[in-house]
């Protein structure tokens, strides 16, 4: 029997990571980092379905979000699947991998950190390009765009945690 031909390419990929810091416990803004809690923040998020244990964000919590839902990017996606493969709230430390067939794998990892004034938010988006399609959108995650998206998380998540601690 012969072996088929696999095509093996080189991926086609762009990282980028951004920090912030936050006002606020760092326990409390790393529970943000929720498919569920971000509804709280996020201003138009958005999923279909999500399959959690506690009700929360946790390890091998699996949620897909609606084609048109946003990206590490200006681009808008298709319907796309996420897995929580690492989830460690003792450490502040996560992980998920959003999967939007024929355009991108998208690998997110947060980490908060305690600061003198309250946490430091660090969050890195990693895509690879499945498609001509995702090569679009791999090259609409510009560093630009990126700060963008990090800025609207902290103005949104600084806009909540401070309404919650003075209410």
């Amino acid at each position: 029997m012969i072996a088929p031909v696999i095509p093996v390419e080189k991926p086609y990929r762009c990282k980028r990571t951004a920090g912030f810091e936050v006002a606020a416990a760092p326990d409390a803004v790393f529970a943000m980092m929720c498919p569920v809690r971000e509804y709280e923040w996020e201003p138009g998020w958005r999923t279909n379905l999500i399959l959690s244990e506690s009700g929360l964000v946790e390890e091998g919590c699996v949620f897909t979000t609606p084609a048109g839902a946003s990206i590490a990017s200006d681009q808008k996606s298709e319907e796309a699947i996420w897995v929580t493969p690492h989830h460690d709230a003792q450490a502040r430390r996560l992980t998920m991998i959003k999967v939007t067939p024929n355009e991108c794998v998208t690998r997110l990892d947060i980490a908060v950190d305690e600061t003198e004034t309250g946490a430091a938010v660090t969050a890195s988006y990693e895509l690879t390009a499945l498609s001509p399609r995702g090569r679009v959108i791999v090259d609409g995650h510009t560093a630009p765009a990126y700060a963008k998206i990090m800025e609207g998380w902290r103005a949104a998540l600084t806009g909540k945690l401070v309404a919650n601690s003075a209410g």
